[in-house]
């Protein structure tokens, strides 16, 4: 369960989240959307403990399984390097393959397209021992047909595991079998 109660919190004197409530159960998929600088991402940091709220409470697992808005790749290591950090060979080469990157899998970074780069980025998220996925746009760069198969790969390894996904795109959600909600929708309205 992923779950934020009352989330308050703010860059100095501005206040991008105002008692946000959001609840993301087991077998639940989520789709959050709001405009740029709304405090998706905010959000996201939160959830993952990189942020402290200023007031109210998150409940989140230990173990998380998350794409960045950044791809956050590491340099030195091959696509399959990046994936191998946190699982074995065999399912860093699975998930590579599912997700058409097997003939990349020995390719650097800095060698891959932005969507290759995206879809690595994921595979590794997916390879995860986690208890629940927290994407921040997992399809950015992607073309219909990459998106359509990453999504595949997302809804056959995700199982019950809650899943929030942030995406200005809301063809995502029917793509991902989620529910959409916008970043307003979680928000109360002030007095």
């Amino acid at each position: 369960m992923i779950q934020a109660k009352e989330i308050s919190f703010g860059y100095d004197s501005v206040l991008v989240l105002r008692q946000l409530n959001l609840l993301v159960e087991e077998g639940r998929r989520l789709l959050l959307s709001g405009p740029s600088g709304g405090g998706k991402t905010t959000l996201m940091r939160l959830l993952c403990g990189l942020l402290k709220p200023q007031s109210g409470q998150i409940i989140a697992p230990e173990r998380l399984g998350v794409v960045f808005q950044e791809d956050r790749l590491i340099p030195g290591l091959t696509a399959l390097g990046n994936v191998e950090l946190i699982s074995n060979r065999e399912q860093a080469r699975n998930l590579l393959a599912e997700l058409g990157l097997a003939e990349e899998a020995q390719s650097r970074p800095d060698a891959l397209s932005g969507g290759q780069r995206r879809r690595v980025a994921l595979a590794r998220a997916l390879a995860c021992p986690s208890q629940a996925l927290l994407l921040d746009e997992p399809f950015k760069g992607l073309d219909p047909e990459a998106r359509r198969q990453a999504a595949r790969c997302l809804l056959d390894h995700c199982g019950a595991k809650p899943l929030l996904v942030i995406s200005h795109d809301q063809e995502d959600a029917a793509l991902l079998q989620a529910q959409a909600v916008s970043l307003q929708q979680l928000q109360e309205k002030s007095p």
